[in-house]
């Protein structure tokens, strides 16, 4: 009986020092937040990457911390947007890969869009749209 009680007391200092140790490792993600993720929504870039990956999207949505709409292709497959950007009017001027930037142009107004790789697999695109209720290039 005694084998028993001592098994039982070692699961449990086994278990509450998991327990402890997940608490710390809480708290230390969440102090520092901003140091680890930056300006990115974690949740919502796996979610655009889901997209992508398991249903086969071609471009998706995401935004950062300060709700500006971002967009997510695979690496190197920036004609997707460019593509979109010409349903919605804009015609490409000049594409910089030096300054990661193209150029649109729509009427008489010139627009600068930035982009840059992210997760080694991806480029993630700023996006021209400031106002939140204009739609979206993807569904």
């Amino acid at each position: 009986m005694e084998g028993i009680s001592i098994g039982k007391n070692r699961v449990l200092k086994v278990s509450f020092a998991f327990v402890i140790v997940v608490i710390i490792l809480f708290v230390f993600i969440l102090i520092n937040w901003k140091p680890l993720f930056g300006e990115n929504r974690s949740i919502q870039n796996l979610k655009a990457i889901y997209r992508i990956e398991i249903q086969d999207k071609q471009i998706a949505q995401t935004s950062n911390v300060h709700n500006v709409r971002q967009y997510i292709v695979p690496k190197g497959k920036l004609d997707v947007f460019i593509d979109a950007m010409s349903k919605k009017g804009y015609e490409l001027i000049e594409t910089d890969p030096s300054h990661n930037r193209l150029d649109f142009q729509k009427d008489n107004q010139v627009m600068s869009i930035s982009y840059k790789t992210f997760a080694k697999k991806y480029t993630k695109i700023e996006s021209p749209f400031e106002d939140p209720f204009e739609e979206p290039l993807t569904k």
